[in-house]
């Protein structure tokens, strides 16, 4: 069971890394032939960076949201808990909410650094 799980995740991950690294890819081949062919001004390439800025942030916002759950969960894997208890459900948001505000405060100073 656990082995299937684990091949389920790793599957997941790659699938994802790979859409990411695609759209990427094709996003930065769009931008360059716009660019090269003149139909952008200055304005709209710095329009371009931004966005891609904005992708940098949302890719660090997952990563911490995944990470900060997965602390959670391998926190409750050491603490004993009733089963019919809500203590797994707390600890688990209490986490991800950690991540969210983590990640409030790092993108907050990231877009200072862009202004």
């Amino acid at each position: 069971m656990e082995q299937n799980f684990a091949v389920a995740i790793m599957f997941t991950v790659i699938i994802i890394a790979i859409t990411t690294l695609v759209i990427a890819l094709l996003n930065y081949k769009i931008k360059t032939k716009m660019i090269k062919s003149g139909l952008v001004d200055e304005s709209a390439a710095k329009a371009f960076s931004n966005s891609f800025t904005n992708f940098h942030i949302d890719t660090l916002k997952w990563g911490i949201i995944l990470f900060s759950g997965s602390i959670g969960l391998i926190l409750l894997h050491f603490i004993p808990y009733n089963s019919e208890s809500t203590l797994p459900y707390g600890i688990e948001m209490a986490f991800l909410s950690a991540g969210f505000i983590f990640y409030y405060y790092i993108s907050k100073k990231e877009i200072k650094k862009l202004n």
